[in-house]
């Protein structure tokens, strides 16, 4: 199972000018890419009905077109809230561009889920009126789906009040629960499973749906730092096989903004191989 939270649909187009040109000056040292101070003016002003097909974050299509050749669909989490203005994302769900990509997405029959901003995991409330209006929003795009699927933030959690805000939300999985530092098992399993309140002592609807990787967690500086390597592959095609021996799912996350190098799409396509 592939789903990719979506944190910066764009690296230009809906930033403030203050965060536009510490983005360039990430892209120039970090990245090398001289030729961004060119592309990002006009990124940035024809980011208005879609996104801009050179925009470096746009890598959505070829993530379609990649799930879909290995017979998957993919899952996309949008933040629909903003409870933390530095941690939460830049773009609003309103934004025609972003109704366009999530018509996109539907369209080619993929799903579309909720991320709930940083500081829902403890609010149920809030969880609640994000769902309503990422809800809002595809009956009036006309996407209609038959199950609703969420990731905090973060991967933000607290028990059971996160799951209690996910379960009043009306969501039916969650896709939360995996590590953030180091790749692996936190549920135990990688079977899908009914949730339980502890504190009450009842099962509720929704089911969880464990998360076993995250890209960042192998391949980025602030976890691990195997960067798109060798090793970052072979720990997670280890964790793949791991599934594999008790016919379970691997559930992958994959940033959009984490297939700008040949290197990373490398890891990401050879991950989907059956």
């Amino acid at each position: 199972r592939v789903s990719h939270d979506v944190d910066e649909p764009s690296i230009y187009g809906f930033k403030s000018p203050f965060k536009l040109l510490r983005a360039l000056g990430n892209d120039i040292i970090r990245r090398k890419d001289f030729s961004a101070a060119l592309h990002a003016p006009v990124i940035r002003m024809n980011t208005k009905a879609r996104l801009h097909p050179k925009d470096p974050a746009n890598t959505f299509e070829w993530i379609m077109d990649t799930s879909e050749s290995y017979g998957l669909k993919s899952s996309f989490y949008f933040i629909s809230g903003k409870t933390n203005p530095s941690m939460d994302a830049d773009y609003d769900l309103d934004h025609p561009a972003i109704r366009n990509l999530m018509r996109c997405i539907s369209n080619r029959g993929h799903t579309i889920g909720l991320h709930p901003s940083y500081d829902t995991y403890k609010s149920p409330h809030l969880i609640t009126l994000e769902a309503n209006r990422l809800k809002r929003i595809c009956t009036v795009e006309n996407i209609q789906q038959s199950a609703w699927e969420a990731r905090m933030h973060y991967l933000r959690w607290e028990n059971p009040i996160t799951l209690r805000g996910l379960e009043k939300a009306g969501l039916d999985y969650d896709n939360t629960l995996g590590y953030a530092d180091h790749p692996g098992f936190r549920c135990g399993t990688c079977h899908e499973y009914p949730s339980f309140d502890l504190l009450k002592r009842k099962q509720l609807q929704i089911r969880i749906r464990p998360l076993i990787i995250m890209d960042c967690t192998v391949m980025g500086r602030r976890y691990m730092n195997l960067g798109a390597s060798n090793a970052a592959f072979e720990k997670m095609q280890d964790l793949k096989d791991a599934c594999r021996k008790v016919n379970g799912c691997f559930s992958l996350l994959w940033h959009n903004t984490e297939l700008f190098l040949p290197e990373q799409r490398k890891i990401y396509q050879s991950l989907l191989l059956i």
